[in-house]
């Protein structure tokens, strides 16, 4: 077989780029409801990524959690190759969060 053929199964796939946000097996429960159950995730650094889904979902939740504003009752997440749990000062250096209405925008004027 020529050296630059080779078959499927010994081919190496490409290395994939560092996560710019992992988790897996996220959870999060308020009381006896569970608003995350088992979230796994994976946003690959230099990415463009967008959280959809309806009201309830656990959108907020995620973003919260990701961000170091509440703490996960399971799995295990890391952002910016930061661990959450062990880490989370070096999350919040590494990140900026704003949400989508700011407490600011009232006061903004085009002075």
């Amino acid at each position: 077989m020529p050296s630059s053929v080779m078959p499927t199964s010994s081919r190496t796939s490409a290395p994939q780029p560092p996560a710019a946000v992992s988790a897996v097996g996220l959870r999060k429960s308020y009381g006896d409801k569970a608003v995350l159950d088992g979230i796994d995730l994976r946003i690959p650094a230099g990415s463009v990524f967008a959280l959809l889904g309806p009201n309830g979902a656990g959108k907020t939740t995620a973003v919260k959690i990701l961000s170091t504003l509440i703490s996960a009752d399971g799995g295990q997440a890391q952002v910016a190759g930061h661990d959450l749990a062990a880490d989370p000062q070096a999350v919040r250096a590494a990140i900026g969060v704003t949400g989508q209405f700011s407490a600011v925008d009232g006061l903004i004027t085009g002075e």
